[in-house]
């Protein structure tokens, strides 16, 4: 945090930023309330839930499809990036130290898990948001769902830090007690909804942002969570949202960025981000795989699978009904026979028996329920058509195809998956590239409250070696650059580059150069090498002659070997 006789003062106008706030929000509400429903249905949809429909739906039955699809994408993308710090000075001292508190910090922070549920949210929704803050002397990182975070309506989705100018993360719930602790919060401001909310005991509600905590809790009442509304607490909880607004600042001739916390009517704080966490950007990455021009919330795979997935539902729904009703063995009888005959509607129930007005094929006749076989041709068709447009084929999903198939196609097809789910990753990596960049930026402008943590490394020779390492072990003045590269697909563009360079070797046999190069691309191919255990390996073979074997030298070099 930066301290105020380090910074400018800034002045702002409460009833003019009051309005702009509100009306910013206001915009970015409406444009993802449109997604609600979708969100809903792909929620529920993913968590095996249906709504019951007499006309269509009329058994509680589910097809897994979006799940399906959308788990067979993670398993091939849920590999965690491989993010790592290069020094601009070329200090390899501090960036050992950068990259190991980097290790550490993805470890505490469970950043491993929170990267899947990231990756998750993308496939279900379209777009998926995370955002950095300080805690307990750390960096920590929060996916927010996609509820939770508004954003500019004229923002550009390739570069909305550069054109959004407001973001906002809403529906956060937090224990009135805990208000008081926060040293940057209004202490007035928190005085007055302590006695606003004083006979309360259970979840304060804002007013503001109210259509987005209903279309939330919609979600979580589908669950079976009935009581989402009027929670049972131990405490007053009291709901605050934080708005992220870009002003011009005529005092330090710049954009800034603020922060507004608002809950209820009153405002907790507002100041400039510089002025409490040191930085001057959003503390947002959001992305998306399928990014649009002119609007943010672009679809997701969950979207393309829904229909299908309903429909499926639907046949799947009917053909469970008419196995039921065929096994339950009804009959219509005469009821001419009677003097009586009251037409009624036939409510199917085991051995029922139901009259008519006329005489059906002579006295009784067994209620005919056609078989519905015949469609399970149609749901093959619907599910192949989602695999085609989702790149989840039979093989991928771990499904042996039928019929013959030769080795050549199989791996022609896996190919051609993989590229196209590839195409994920050209969205992924600079979002994770941008967080890389911006929490290394968060970490230093609030080094002054960084704990020192203890780190260990492991030497070439196995040996551990730990050190207490703090900012000033890692802060480089000329700073970092930040690279994200999947292992697998560093592994195999080194296995190709190697293939290449062996086809080029045979023009030249004697290039020591070109041979080391060689060796080093094929130890980067085996995962565990550390860099000091390469080092140790190419040392030794430069000490042998690159030969790979050690030399002996002779005891006496008197003796020679005597010529042929």
């Amino acid at each position: 945090m930066v301290t105020k006789s380090t910074l400018t003062p800034v002045t702002y106008d409460e009833g003019i930023m009051s309005v702009r706030v509100a009306k910013y929000a206001e915009g970015a509400s409406l444009l993802q309330q449109r997604r609600h429903p979708d969100w809903r249905e792909n929620y529920s949809l993913y968590r095996d839930k249906v709504i019951l429909n007499r006309l269509t739906q009329r058994q509680t039955a589910n097809v897994p499809l979006i799940k399906e699809t959308i788990r067979t994408l993670l398993s091939k993308t849920d590999e965690f990036p491989d993010l790592y710090y290069e020094s601009l000075s070329n200090d390899k001292q501090k960036e050992i130290f950068l990259n190991e508190y980097w290790k550490w910090w993805v470890v505490e922070d469970r950043f491993e898990i929170k990267d899947i549920v990231d990756k998750k949210q993308v496939g279900l929704y379209g777009r998926s948001t995370m955002k950095l803050n300080l805690f307990d002397g750390r960096p920590s990182s929060e996916v927010l769902e996609p509820y939770d975070w508004l954003v500019d309506r004229y923002a550009d989705p390739a570069d909305i830090d550069g054109t959004a100018n407001y973001q906002a993360h809403i529906n956060i719930f937090r224990a009135l007690s805990s208000l008081e602790a926060n040293p940057l919060y209004n202490k007035e401001a928190v005085s007055r909804l302590k006695v606003q909310y004083a006979q309360a005991m259970g979840l304060a509600k804002s007013e503001e942002n109210v259509k987005q905590m209903i279309a939330k809790n919609e979600r979580l009442q589908d669950m079976g969570l009935w009581d989402i509304d009027n929670p049972s607490l131990g405490e007053t909880y009291v709901q605050i949202n934080e708005h992220y607004i870009r002003l011009w600042s005529e005092e330090r001739k710049k954009l800034l960025i603020w922060l507004r916390v608002t809950a209820d009517s009153e405002v907790l704080i507002m100041k400039p981000l510089e002025d409490i966490f040191g930085i001057n950007f959003y503390p947002f990455v959001s992305w998306a795989d399928d990014v649009e021009k002119t609007d943010i919330y672009s679809d997701g795979v969950g979207d393309i699978v829904r229909t299908p997935n309903k429909i499926l539902n639907s046949w799947f729904s009917q053909l469970v009904e008419n196995r039921t009703l065929r096994n339950f063995g009804m009959t219509f009888y005469d009821a001419t026979a009677s003097e009586k005959w009251i037409p009624q509607t036939y409510e199917p129930v085991p051995w029922g028996w139901y009259p008519t007005a006329g005489d059906p094929n002579k006295v009784t006749k067994r209620v005919d329920i056609p078989e519905l076989s015949e469609s399970m041709d149609e749901m093959s068709f619907v599910i192949s058509m989602v695999e085609k447009a989702t790149a989840t084929s039979p093989t991928e999903k771990g499904v042996q195809q039928k019929g013959d198939a030769t080795l050549g196609e199989i791996k022609l097809m896996l190919a051609s998956s993989n590229e196209r789910i590839s195409s994920v990753a050209k969205f992924y990596r600079p979002a994770r590239q941008q967080f890389g960049d911006k929490w290394y930026k968060f970490l230093m402008a609030n080094e002054k409250w960084i704990k020192p943590v203890e780190l260990f490394k492991k030497s070439a020779k196995g040996n551990y070696y730990k050190e207490t390492a703090s900012p000033k072990d890692w802060k480089d003045e000329a700073g970092y650059i930040c690279k994200v590269v999947s292992t697998s697909e560093r592994n195999q563009k080194n296995i190709e580059e190697v293939q290449k360079m062996q086809a080029v070797a045979g023009m030249f046999p004697n290039n020591v150069p070109l041979k080391n190069i060689m060796k080093k691309k094929a130890l980067d191919i085996i995962e565990g090498l550390s860099q000091e255990e390469i080092d140790e390996i190419m040392d030794f073979d430069e000490q042998n002659g690159g030969s790979g074997e050690q030399v002996t030298t002779p005891t006496n070099p008197q003796v020679t070997t005597p010529v042929a």
